[in-house]
């Protein structure tokens, strides 16, 4: 005598394999915002390093370019007479380009490598590095409870127990919405942040 099925459980248990089939689809999405949001991360710490080393250099040598001038200037005024007025007019005059090119290290609008652009660029990279990285704890909170959703469903499975269902269902949902929030970031959440 084979055992019939019970159309009530059978279309019960599919419904589950369905619910664990779109859970685990989540959980793959889940997974590539976490990988992007990690990958972006790091390539933006990486950007906003070089900018700022960058920024470094253009000051240091905007410094050495108004101390040349300092000291072309000091030899140019000194009392002891080093040279003609012809030479020291020179100096000045060279004195003057160095700083007038120090000067134009401040900022470069149109090839945008100017210690400003650089700045603001530098800064708005961190920005957009933090955020990235805000992403992350939301990613792996989600992970964790569609991971765990699927344990629970899958439990039902063999045991019909239905409370496991509704936990399993339940941890589904906050794992999406954290998932959906990783992506958006429309709803901070403190522990999270």
């Amino acid at each position: 005598m084979s055992e019939t099925q019970d159309p009530k459980k059978e279309a019960f248990q599919r419904k589950c394999s369905i619910i664990i089939s779109l859970i685990a689809s989540m959980l793959l999405v889940n997974n590539l915002g976490s990988q992007n949001a990690a990958g972006s991360a790091s390539f933006l710490n990486a950007a906003a390093i070089n900018t700022y080393a960058f920024y470094q250099a253009k000051n240091i040598r905007q410094n050495d370019m108004n101390l040349a001038a300092q000291t072309l200037d000091g030899i140019a005024n000194t009392s002891v007479p080093l040279a003609n007025e012809a030479a020291k007019k020179a100096l000045r005059e060279q004195a003057e380009v160095l700083r007038s090119k120090a000067l134009s290290y401040e900022s470069e609008p149109v090839s945008g490598e100017g210690k400003k652009e650089l700045l603001a660029k530098a800064k708005e990279a961190e920005k957009a590095r933090d955020q990235a990285m805000e992403k992350g704890p939301y990613f792996d909170f989600a992970g964790l409870l569609l991971q765990l959703s699927i344990i629970l469903i899958s439990v039902v499975l063999i045991t019909e127990r239905r409370t496991l269902y509704v936990s399993g269902m339940l941890a589904a949902g906050v794992g999406t919405f954290l998932s959906l929030d990783g992506f958006f970031l429309f709803l901070r959440i403190p522990f999270l942040s």
